[in-house]
C-alpha cells in the first residue's frame, strides 16, 4: 500500500498545469484532463469486454496460485536457474518501492514539460498516456493485491486468502512496465515494438528472481499494466461506430459528408 500511495502522490503532479501562462487555458487543460481520466475509468471498470479480459486474466492467475503450479515453478528457478549471471543482469531493475516513485514520477513530469518547451507532441502524449495508465489500473492493482491476499516466495506458499497479505499482485511490475508497453503502443516500427514489450516485462523477471513474488503475481500485474494502456489507447481514438457529419461549403453550395469508424 506505501509503494502504491508514493507513487500516486508523485504522479499527481502531473495535474498541475505545466508550460502554460493563461489561466483559462490550464482550466481547460485541467477539464480536458479531467474528462479524459473519466473516459478512461468508464472504458476500463464499465466495459463488459474489458472485464471480461481481466477476469480471464485473474482466472489463469487463480491456476498458478493455487494448484501448486506457482511453486514449482518457484523451486525450479531458485534451484536450476538463479546463478550470479542472472543477480546480476536483473540487478538494474531490482529497485525498491520508493525509487519506482523517484523514477517515474520525475520522468512523467520531465517529458511532459520538455514536451511542452519542445514543442514535441510525441512526449507530450507518452507522459500523459503512462500517467493515465497508471491511474486508471490502480484500484483494481489494490482491489486485486487485497482480494488474493498472496503470500511472498519466503513468506508462505501461493494460495489465495483474501486480506491474509497484500503481496498477490506486484506493484513493481505494474508500475514499470505501464511506460514500457504505452510506448510500444506509440510505436509503429514492429521491431521498437517488441523491444519495448520485452522491456516491459524485466522488472517482474528481477521480482521473480529475486524470489520477491511468484510468477502468478507477476504475470496479473503486467497483464494488468497491458489493459489499462489499452483502455488509454483507446480513450485517445474514434468511438467504434461513432458517426460524424460535417459540412463544408463549396462553389455552389454545402456539401454534407459522413463518415462513420468501424
Amino acid at each position: 500500500m506505501t509503494l502504491i500511495l508514493r507513487i500516486g502522490l508523485g504522479l499527481a503532479v502531473l495535474l498541475l498545469p505545466l508550460g502554460h501562462r493563461c489561466v483559462a487555458a490550464d482550466n481547460g487543460a485541467i477539464s480536458r484532463g479531467v474528462e479524459a481520466v473519466k473516459t478512461d475509468f468508464g472504458n476500463f471498470y464499465l466495459d463488459r469486454g474489458n472485464l471480461t479480459k481481466l477476469a480471464i486474466g485473474v482466472a489463469g492467475a487463480a491456476v498458478f496460485a493455487n494448484t501448486g503450479m506457482d511453486r514449482y515453478i518457484r523451486n525450479k528457478y531458485q534451484d536450476d536457474l538463479r546463478s550470479n549471471g542472472t543477480d546480476e543482469a536483473t540487478k538494474p531493475f531490482n529497485i525498491t518501492g520508493s525509487e519506482v516513485a523517484l523514477v517515474l514520477a520525475p520522468a512523467y513530469i520531465g517529458a511532459y514539460g520538455a514536451g511542452k518547451l519542445l514543442h514535441n507532441p510525441t512526449m507530450e502524449e507518452w507522459a500523459l498516456k503512462s500517467f493515465r495508465a497508471t491511474v486508471v489500473g490502480g484500484p483494481a492493482l489494490v482491489l486485486l493485491a487485497a482480494a488474493t491476499g498472496g503470500d511472498r516466495p519466503t513468506e508462505g506458499d501461493s494460495n489465495w486468502g483474501a486480506f491474509n497479505n497484500f503481496h498477490g499482485v506486484s506493484g513493481h511490475t505494474y508500475f514499470s512496465a505501464v511506460p514500457f508497453i504505452t510506448a510500444a503502443k506509440m510505436s509503429e516500427n514492429p521491431y521498437q515494438k517488441a523491444i519495448l514489450y520485452g522491456l516491459s516485462t524485466f522488472t517482474g523477471l528481477s521480482r521473480i528472481n529475486d524470489d520477491k513474488h511468484y510468477f502468478s503475481h507477476v504475470a496479473v500485474a503486467w497483464y494488468l499494466a497491458y489493459l489499462s494502456c489499452a483502455v488509454v489507447e483507446k480513450g485517445y481514438g474514434p468511438r467504434e461506430g461513432r458517426v460524424r457529419v460535417q459540412l463544408a461549403p463549396v462553389p455552389k453550395g454545402i456539401a454534407i459528408t459522413v463518415q462513420k469508424t468501424y
